[in-house]
């Protein structure tokens, strides 16, 4: 269990490649399930019910995977498709817990205070490092330039938030 962890830590810094994880469905099911787990703390973080969190990742997983796969098969690369997955669900699972800490502080902070500025940096910090750890999973998966991946992965991110935002906005 350390080892996948540590795995993920050095994809996030860019140390490893996701071609360097196994690809097995029980690692994917693992980093799924802890993927969804920190859909509902995120979504209980910013005051919303468990089960819309949990709805909104099985959404953006579900498009994830749906784009993710459309691609690598145009590409005539779908064998990369469980190690790609796996690589994008673990480290998006890993910021989002650490997007824990600037969003507990955000919460119940004053609304001109440092305290929220802080947070907001914090937050949208660990958004441009997602974006680049994304970008760097996907120039592997893709045999692109990182450049092109960073491209890719704001796009996918906008559509992700256009489309999974749009279908849970009237649940909560």
């Amino acid at each position: 269990m350390l080892a996948i962890l540590h795995f993920f830590l050095d994809l996030c810094l860019l140390k490893r490649a996701p071609q360097d994880l196994p690809a097995s469905r029980e690692i994917f099911v693992l980093v799924f399930a802890a993927s969804m787990l920190g859909s509902m703390l995120l979504a209980m973080s910013a005051g919303e019910q468990a089960l819309i969190g949990l709805l909104q990742g099985l959404l953006d997983s579900g498009l994830m995977l749906l784009v993710l796969a459309a691609v690598l098969q145009h590409l005539g690369k779908p064998t990369r498709l469980l190690q790609t997955a796996t690589a994008l669900i673990g480290t998006d699972t890993l910021i989002g817990l650490l997007a824990l800490v600037p969003l507990s502080q955000a919460v119940g902070a004053e609304e001109q205070s440092s305290a929220l500025l802080l947070a907001g940096v914090l937050f949208t910090a660990l958004v441009l490092w997602g974006v680049l750890i994304t970008a760097h999973i996907l120039r592997h998966a893709f045999e692109i330039r990182l450049i092109q991946g960073v491209f890719l992965a704001i796009v996918y991110d906008v559509l992700s938030l256009l489309v999974v935002g749009g279908m849970t906005q009237g649940l909560s």
